[in-house]
C-alpha cells in the first residue's frame, strides 16, 4: 500500500511517531514521552525503527524504546524485551521484565526467574511482578525457585501468593486445578522458611485462601 506521504517531502507517519518520541526523551518529557509511546500501541511495523533505539548509547533512549516494545502487536517483542533483561542499566531492566509481564510471554519465564537472582532489587521485583501477570503458567518455575537463595524466594513467594490468590480465591478446595498443588504444597512449606518476608507471603496467601485451618495433601 502507497504511504500517504510518500512524494509529500515529510518523513513516513512511522518515523513521526519515533521522532515525537525522541524529542520528549531528549528534554525529559516524560508525559508527552509516554503520549508518543501509547500512539505506537499496535504497531508491530514500527519495530525496524525502534531496533538501532535498543543497542542506543543513552539508558533512557534504550528505556523507551523497551516501553514502545511491549505496546507493539509483534511476536519479535518478547525475545527482545528478553534480550533487555541483561542491559547494563538496571531501570531498562526493570522496563524489559515489566514489559513481559504486560505481554503475558510465556517464554520469557525462565529468563525472569533468572531476573529473580538480579544484583538490582528494583530488578529483582520487576521480574518477580512479571511472573506474577504471567500467571498460572509460570507456577512450575516459581515452585523450582522456591529453592533459591532468600532474594529469589522473597520475590518467588511474593508471586507465588498473587497468582493463588487471584486464581482460587472464588473455588472450593476440591476445584482447586492439579496445576497448583506443588504451589499449595511450597506455601505451606514456607510457613518455617528462615526468611520472614517468604514466611508472610506465604502465610497471607494461604490464610486469604481460607486453608490454614485445613490440612492440604498434594495430589
Amino acid at each position: 500500500m502507497r504511504d500517504s506521504n510518500e512524494g509529500t517531502g515529510r518523513p513516513p507517519a512511522g518515523a513521526d511517531l519515533v521522532q515525537a518520541l525522541l524529542e520528549a526523551v531528549a528534554v525529559g518529557d516524560d508525559e508527552a514521552a509516554e503520549r508518543a509511546a501509547r500512539a505506537c500501541t499496535g504497531q508491530a511495523w514500527l519495530l525496524p525503527a525502534l531496533r538501532p533505539l535498543l543497542a542506543d548509547g543513552d539508558a533512557d533512549r534504550r528505556w523507551w524504546a523497551v516501553r514502545v516494545l511491549a505496546l507493539l502487536d509483534s511476536e519479535e517483542a518478547a525475545p527482545l524485551l528478553i534480550e533487555r533483561l541483561h542491559d547494563p542499566d538496571e531501570g531498562v531492566r526493570c522496563a524489559a521484565a515489566l514489559g513481559l509481564g504486560e505481554l503475558a510471554s510465556t517464554a520469557s519465564v525462565p529468563a525472569l526467574v533468572a531476573s529473580l537472582a538480579d544484583a538490582s532489587g528494583w530488578v529483582r521485583d520487576s521480574a518477580g511482578d512479571a511472573l506474577a501477570q504471567i500467571g498460572a503458567s509460570a507456577l512450575p518455575a516459581l515452585v523450582a525457585a522456591m529453592q533459591g537463595p532468600d532474594g529469589v524466594r522473597v520475590r518467588a513467594a511474593a508471586a507465588l501468593r498473587k497468582i493463588v490468590v487471584a486464581d482460587l480465591h472464588r473455588l472450593a478446595i476440591n476445584q482447586y486445578p492439579p496445576l497448583y498443588g506443588p504451589a499449595l504444597t511450597v506455601l505451606f512449606r514456607a510457613l518455617n522458611d528462615p526468611n520472614r518476608l517468604v514466611r508472610h507471603s506465604a502465610h497471607d496467601a494461604l490464610e486469604r485462601l481460607g486453608l490454614l485451618e485445613t490440612v492440604f495433601f498434594r495430589p
